[in-house]
């Protein structure tokens, strides 16, 4: 079939999502019910010889494909496909042909079905990640979560109390999941080492992963124990690059060195990075699903995937409706590719969801989709990542509701530590926290008595509740949040929602920079910046010719520029600590830095690689507000090398970001100003003694 027809029809006939209008998508429903007519009397041996994208992406599709098999249901149209999905023998029916269903054609499938028909064939449809008695990840009878104990400083206290607290309330099965704030080498290593002190001294039947990058994870392999490994995925070649500096062959190859693999994908990355090839958002994510069956036939390995449904923001889609279908697609594309997947049902503040209906949502997604796992954070805010997902305390309930359980082995450990009784129901002990404190400091070698360890707990948990942290606070009815936790999370949503409207304050520029230039990004007006990146990402022309005019002789080697991003409070809140000093350090350190500091207004990360483009200087460190919704506002350095080996600019406002050193969750309570310092002076010489910025620079550990 004509590769062009195909991309048009397949991006018209998606329900309606904001993202798919970049790639041809359309609300009409006149349209998109034409195009689903279309789609569904097309044989599915058209659509799997039809190639969408020449990349290796598509070669990894077509080798993970049993051949004999796709010829067998070629014949098949795309609503004979959905016949047999909604038919009563169609788990039988998968298990035969799973490995003969083409990407596209699962993409296809899932296009011509209503919400009703995805939810039938989600609730249908499981894949087991291993057989063993009693209730197991992935099986019909379970539904378990990640713990996610994200710190703003990758505090070792703030991680170590998320992670029992979480516990205290059945979670953490499947894996207990960290993204680190700072992406050093050795912050990997210690946050490697503290999990598996967890899970060793608790004697945890799960699995752990702090979620760097692949590279990295494998640089961590040879200084320390890493359990499973972990990447984000996507749809195109392009993407993956963009990522992390690698296509699939590479990825396959490092992710055989690991025991366990656990991959991350979600509708709209590559559109959003310009990397989606002309191919729509739902086509992508079922070409995500192939690389990941792909790995995992070629590796063998014990491997998870988790779709972070609704992270990205309304540029993507922007209802709770379309997070809702968003979902159900990916869970039935998932299942369909034979994949273990849980779901991170989240929203970005900027979407606009509010608290309370997403947490309805997350109960309906958890009923119709069936969904393996979900994520599971200290009080439905991240603390570092500034998203609403799921809180540990909602978990019983939606257990619950869903009628499924955690793994046996995990429910017989936490019966073991009194957490939970034989009849999988919560103990009523309020302070299980705290005893779970007293149990893993005691297996370390702690020779005080338990009531002493119990009043460290609680010592401890009331200093991190001062910091800001929801744990300690227990629960209402049903496990509902108590008023003080709802009061918190509602006042997260207030100022987050502030903070994406405020602007860079004249008096914190005049004292924290000698000498600036102010320059607009294209984004005429903020709604455009919250709903076109594209917009935040160019300098404005005439803007464009005031940077290139700031130096006429000797040009600098290192270049600031500070931008508001998504939250100009948090450059007017950090950087009369952060810019002065880090201008003297970098002088001190014999780092030509320019005279001039650029501020943009609506600026995103890319607005500091067309700086580069525009002064052809060898570094930008760009200082942006990070997403609002931690409850604190913080900065990020996005360091960049901008010359190739030839010592020619290469900088492009469409660089890819895993050319960029990011240092994340600069604030007093997060990575000290001063701490912060000293890490981007330290990878700035790096980087320029090494020529290279990104994934590919080395660290003092390697």
């Amino acid at each position: 079939m004509n590769r062009q027809e195909l991309l048009q029809i397949f991006a018209l006939a998606n329900e309606f999502k904001e993202g798919d209008a970049l790639v041809g998508g359309t609300a009409d429903d006149v349209a998109r019910e034409a195009a689903r007519a279309q789609l569904g009397s097309l044989r599915l041996g058209e659509i799997a010889r039809t190639t969408l994208v020449e990349d290796e992406v598509s070669e990894a599709l077509a080798a993970s494909l049993d051949s004999r098999l796709a010829a067998e249901i070629s014949h098949l149209t795309v609503n004979a496909l959905k016949s047999a999905l909604l038919s009563p023998g169609a788990p039988a029916w998968v298990r035969r042909y799973r490995d003969g269903l083409a990407s596209h054609v699962i993409a296809a499938v899932v296009k011509v079905m209503t919400n009703a028909e995805l939810q039938s064939v989600a609730s249908n449809i499981f894949n087991p990640l291993q057989a063993g008695r009693g209730v197991q990840i992935g099986s019909p009878s379970h539904f378990g979560s990640r713990i996610q104990p994200n710190s703003p400083g990758d505090d070792d206290e703030e991680i170590l109390f998320s992670i029992l607290e979480g516990l205290s309330y059945g979670c953490g099965d499947v894996i207990l999941g960290i993204n680190p704030a700072g992406d050093r080498l050795e912050t990997i290593i210690r946050l490697e080492d503290l999990l598996r002190t967890v899970v060793e001294r608790l004697k945890l039947p799960t699995r752990y992963c702090v979620l760097s990058d692949i590279v990295k994870q494998t640089k961590a392999r040879a200084h320390t124990a890493v359990d499973v490994g972990f990447q984000s995925l996507a749809g195109t070649s392009k993407a993956l690059a963009g990522m992390v500096g690698l296509d699939v062959d590479a990825i396959l190859e490092m992710a055989r060195g690991f025991d366990g693999l656990y991959f991350e994908t979600g509708q709209g990355s590559e559109v959003t990075n310009g990397a989606a090839m002309g191919v729509d958002m739902v086509t992508l994510e079922a070409r995500t699903y192939g690389v990941a069956r792909h790995i995992e036939k070629q590796t063998g390995k014990w491997m998870i995937v988790n779709d972070v449904a609704g992270f990205i923001g309304p540029e993507v889609f922007r209802t709770g409706e379309q997070l809702r279908r968003a979902c159900l697609e990916d869970s039935v594309m998932g299942k369909l590719h034979g994949l273990t997947m849980g779901l991170d049902v989240c929203s970005t503040f900027h979407m606009g969801i509010e608290p309370g209906a997403l947490s309805q949502l997350t109960e309906q997604i958890v009923e119709e989709a069936a969904p393996a796992y979900l994520m599971a954070v200290a009080g439905n805010t991240d603390p570092m990542l500034g998203y609403l997902t799921t809180s540990l305390r909602e978990h019983p309930r939606l257990r619950r509701k869903a009628r499924r359980q955690i793994t046996t082995p995990m429910r017989e450990r936490l019966a073991e530590l009194g957490v939970m009784n034989k009849g999988a129901e919560l103990s009523a002990d309020a302070d299980r926290a705290h005893a779970l404190y007293a149990a893993y400091m005691k297996a370390g070698g702690d020779k005080r008595s338990t009531e002493a360890l119990h009043q460290e707990a609680k010592r401890k948990i009331e200093a991190l509740q001062a910091r800001g942290f929801d744990l300690g606070y227990g629960h209402g009815d049903d496990y509902s949040a108590p008023p003080e936790a709802e009061s918190r999370v509602d006042a997260i949503y207030r100022n987050a929602r502030q903070a994406l409207y405020a602007a860079l304050d004249s008096g914190v520029m005049r004292d924290a920079s000698t000498h600036h230039l102010r320059v607009r990004s294209l984004a005429r007006d903020r709604e455009q910046y919250l709903s076109d990146p594209s917009s935040g990402e160019r300098i404005s022309e005439r803007d464009a010719h005031g940077i290139m005019s700031l130096y006429t002789s000797r040009r600098p080697q290192v270049q600031l520029v500070i931008s508001d991003g998504l939250n100009a409070n948090a450059v007017n809140e950090n950087l009369r600590a952060l810019l002065p000093a880090l201008r003297r350090r970098l002088t001190e350190a014999g780092c030509h830095t320019g005279d001039v500091d650029i501020f943009v207004q609506n600026g995103r990360v890319r607005a500091g690689y067309h700086v580069g483009a525009l002064l052809s200087v060898d570094v930008i460190i760009h200082l942006i507000g990070e997403r609002p919704g931690t409850g604190i506002n913080t900065l990020s350095a996005y360091l960049t090398y901008g010359m190739d080996t030839t010592g020619s600019p290469r900088w492009s406002p469409d660089m890819d970001h895993a050319s960029t050193t990011a240092i994340c969750g600069i604030h007093p309570k997060g990575k000290p100003p001063d701490e912060a310092i000293d890490e981007i002076v330290r990878s700035v010489l790096r980087i320029l003694e090494e020529r290279r910025s990104g994934v590919t620079l080395t660290s003092k550990s390697d």
